[in-house]
C-alpha cells in the first residue's frame, strides 16, 4: 500500500526566518512609535514585515504561524489592554495572508497583491481588535462610531505596508534565498541568451 506523499517539513532556515521576523514585528511595535494620532499606522512597518515572511516562506501556514509567534512575544513583552488576548490581533493577518495566498497563489512579489494584502489584513487586526474589545465588555456603540473612519485608516496603512513589503521583497528574495538561486536565474538567462 502506497501513502500518500508528505510535505516537508518547515526547514530550520525557514523557522529561523519566522521567528526574527516575529522577533521585529514587536520591536518595531514597542520602539518605532510614530507619535501620530491616526488609528492603525503601525501597519506600515508591521504589514511590510507580515508580507516579507510570508514571500519569503512559501509554506502553508507560515503567516499563521508568523503572526502566532509574534502575539505571543507581544503578549510576553509589549502588553496592552487586551491582556492576554492581545495575541489574537497578531494572529488575524497572518490568518487572512495564508487565505488571500491559496485564493490568489501569484506570490506576494506582486506590488498590488501586497497592497491589497497589507490592506486587508490591517483592517482583520482592527476587526479582531473589535471583537476582543467586545468580549472584555467595552460599550458597543463607542467602538461603532469610530470604526468607519479607523477602517479607512487600516486599510490605508496596511496597503501602504504591503506595497513596502512587496517592494522589499522584490529585492531581497533573491539574496535570501542564496547564491543558489541568483546561479539558475543567471544560467537561464545564458541559456535564453544562447
Amino acid at each position: 500500500m502506497v501513502g500518500r506523499p508528505r510535505k516537508p517539513h518547515f526547514t530550520v532556515r525557514e523557522i529561523v526566518l519566522l521567528a526574527l521576523l516575529a522577533a521585529l514585528i514587536v520591536v518595531t511595535k514597542m520602539v518605532l512609535r510614530m507619535p501620530i494620532r491616526v488609528p492603525g499606522h503601525s501597519g506600515v512597518l508591521w504589514m511590510a514585515a507580515l508580507v516579507i515572511g510570508r514571500g519569503l516562506v512559501k509554506r502553508p501556514w507560515a503567516g499563521t504561524i508568523l503572526g502566532f509567534v509574534s502575539g505571543v512575544l507581544a503578549v510576553l513583552f509589549v502588553g496592552g489592554a487586551e491582556g492576554p488576548l492581545l495575541w489574537v490581533k497578531y494572529l488575524a493577518p497572518g490568518m487572512v495572508l495564508d487565505l488571500i495566498d491559496v485564493l490568489v497563489p501569484i506570490g506576494f512579489e506582486d506590488r498590488f497583491l501586497g497592497t491589497l494584502a497589507g490592506a486587508i489584513a490591517n483592517c482583520a487586526k482592527l476587526l479582531s481588535a473589535t471583537v476582543i474589545a467586545l468580549l472584555m465588555g467595552l460599550p458597543a456603540g463607542f467602538l461603532v462610531v469610530g470604526l468607519g473612519a479607523s477602517a479607512v485608516s487600516h486599510a490605508f496603512f496596511g496597503g501602504l505596508g504591503g506595497w513596502l513589503g512587496s517592494y522589499l521583497l522584490r529585492r531581497l528574495g533573491p539574496i535570501l534565498n542564496g547564491p543558489a538561486a541568483v546561479s539558475l536565474s543567471t544560467d537561464a538567462e545564458t541559456r535564453v541568451g544562447a
